[in-house]
């Protein structure tokens, strides 16, 4: 829809040409029409091929760039992931150790508690 301008701006384009270049080589007036009529033609296809094909490489950046942004989202959750993955095994050592240094307490302790008996 973007690029529906662009077939009447090359063809327009090619008619502006054609028409400067019969006068300033002095054609007849019914050999200009016939060679403007044909350019026109000519271009206006020429237009609507390069239509497509700008809409097409336009498209084909805009998926790129999706595609692009979603692997970077995928990365980033996976960092994430890897993270909180990361923060619970030191949270789960720190829980190990002080369970080991209160066992290591209870140990020490429970001599001194039957020797005071």
């Amino acid at each position: 829809m973007k690029y529906r301008f662009i077939p009447a701006f090359v063809m327009l384009l090619a008619g502006l040409v054609c028409c400067i270049m019969s006068i300033v080589q002095r054609w007849p007036v019914a050999y200009s029409m016939i060679a403007l009529i044909i350019v026109l033609i000519v271009f206006y296809i020429i237009g609507q091929i390069a239509a497509q094909v700008v809409g097409k490489v336009a498209a084909e950046h805009e998926a790129m760039v999706k595609a692009e942004q979603e692997r970077l989202e995928a990365e980033a959750e996976a960092k994430r992931l890897e993270e909180e993955a990361r923060l619970a095994k030191e949270e789960e050592k720190k829980k190990e150790k002080k369970k080991e240094e209160m066992q290591a307490d209870g140990a020490e302790e429970a001599p001194d508690s039957e020797n005071s008996w």
